[in-house]
């Protein structure tokens, strides 16, 4: 079974903060995006087919795909995973992949959503889903670049 780097709760996706600064902290031989929403959407699938990130494979699939997928692997597989939402995480979580720290690095403001970080606004499910995280022992810090200064989640 490969090695997971980093899981990083990212409404963007892919962009220059996760190519330039958090990849080169946590490497990886492959990127997944574990979102059943996202791998499904035909304007994604579009995009991720012509994306690049030089000497790195880029994997769109659900959740219960990447959990296969990072199980039947090589050991020496390294792989960092973008998720756009919290809710993803738990299912990754369901299907037998267990983190202990997440990063959380941006979730847009949208109607409906409560600011629980300076960069990180949530829906209700959302919440829950920090929440069951928080509860399940998983440590939720929030940083856009490795260098900035840790911050949490407020959760009640």
């Amino acid at each position: 079974m490969g090695k997971v780097s980093l899981l990083r709760v990212d409404d963007r996706l892919i962009h220059g903060q996760v190519t330039t600064a958090w990849l080169r902290v946590y490497d990886a031989t492959t990127i997944i995006i574990a979102s059943k929403r996202v791998s499904e959407n035909p304007v994604y699938k579009s995009i991720f087919s012509v994306a690049t990130v030089p000497g790195k494979e880029i994997l769109l699939i659900t959740p219960s795909e990447a959990v296969s997928h990072i199980k039947r692997s090589d050991k020496n597989e390294i792989f960092f995973i973008i998720v756009p939402s919290p809710c993803d995480v738990v299912e990754l979580m369901d299907h037998g992949l267990e983190f202990e720290k997440i990063n959380v690095g941006g979730l847009q403001g949208r109607p409906n959503t409560k600011k629980l970080a300076k960069v990180v606004y949530a829906t209700p499910e959302e919440e829950q889903a920090f929440i069951e995280l928080k509860n399940r022992g998983v440590e939720m810090e929030v940083r856009m670049v490795p260098t900035d200064r840790i911050a949490h989640l407020d959760l009640k």
